[in-house]
């Protein structure tokens, strides 16, 4: 089984100007993450605007970043969708493009029940035979899982662990001390890293990893060596990015944040647009202030 641990790194997705997969781009910028020690990656996630993806291009951004990493990291291919079949499919997609497992949102738009998701999530499970991480993000997908519901998601096989992008401390915990032993509970949000790993997850996958890698990188070293001071001290500074998210449409501010260090990752794709000028230069100072340019 593929261990979860460390910073896993939502990648953005390099777009051109006219909107076109900047397979380039996403080539350099798999190395780049990679080199500054990142443990691994995931390609057509909510952060590489995976919603946005036609499906050959969804393929294409699969192949390309397994292919780039080369086995230096595990990739979890992105394969959350709407519907079941769709998230069916997008599964066995990243398995035959030779992603190491999938991680998958909870189905936006509509509110599924707790037994639905949990069908939902068996059916993905049983037909991907990759490792399979469900995403709770009630923030981008209205509905919140239960503590209940992913303690009965970790006995099902090949549900390996669970990605929290939720902001409730309580149910964090429930999520890491009630589910089965060797259940793998990794926290989406940047501002909180370090308080998760406190409570006992295994690692972080931020979209502001893109931005500060070694930041986020060095944050989870420190807390792992026993230097939590420092630890912390790198967290209040990575929680400034996550803060400076409020400025645009997500995932906008991120990609500006990224062309500002000179990593080229183009704009978002609409009907998201380009984070205003007023929004840049209060970034830029964000930037600037946590010693980032």
């Amino acid at each position: 089984m593929t261990e979860l641990k460390g910073v896993m790194v939502p990648l953005v997705t390099p777009f051109h100007e006219n909107g076109d997969l900047d397979e380039k781009a996403l080539r350099d910028l798999t190395h780049y993450m990679i080199e500054r020690g990142v443990h691994s990656l995931l390609p057509a996630g909510s952060t590489g605007e995976g919603w946005s993806l036609l499906h050959s291009e969804r393929r294409k951004v699969f192949d390309i970043v397994v292919k780039e990493s080369g086995g230096r990291v595990p990739v979890f291919g992105g394969a959350g969708a709407v519907s079941t079949r769709e998230s069916v499919l997008l599964a066995k997609m990243a398995k035959d493009a030779g992603c190491d497992g999938i991680v998958a949102i909870t189905p936006y738009y509509i509110v599924p029940k707790p037994d639905e998701l949990f069908d939902h999530y068996r059916t993905v499970a049983e037909s991907a035979s990759i490792p399979l991480i469900p995403y709770n993000n009630p923030g981008r997908a209205v509905v919140s899982m239960t503590p209940e519901l992913v303690t009965r998601l970790s006995h099902v096989p090949n549900i390996v662990g669970f990605k929290d992008g939720g902001v409730n401390p309580k149910f964090l915990m429930r999520f890491i001390h009630e589910t089965k032993p060797g259940f793998q509970v990794i926290q989406g949000h940047g501002e909180i890293c370090y308080s998760s790993l406190e409570l006992g997850a295994v690692g972080m996958a931020p979209a502001t990893a893109n931005v500060a890698p070694d930041l986020t990188v060095s944050l989870y070293n420190k807390f792992i060596e026993g230097d939590r001071k420092t630890s912390l001290q790198i967290q209040l500074r990575v929680a400034q990015i996550g803060f400076a998210l409020e400025l645009g449409s997500f995932p906008s501010v991120i990609r500006a944040a990224m062309e500002m260090l000179g990593i080229k990752v183009g704009p978002p794709r609409a009907p998201v647009g380009k984070l205003s000028e007023e929004g840049k230069e209060k970034l830029r100072e964000i930037l600037d202030e946590i010693g980032l340019l």
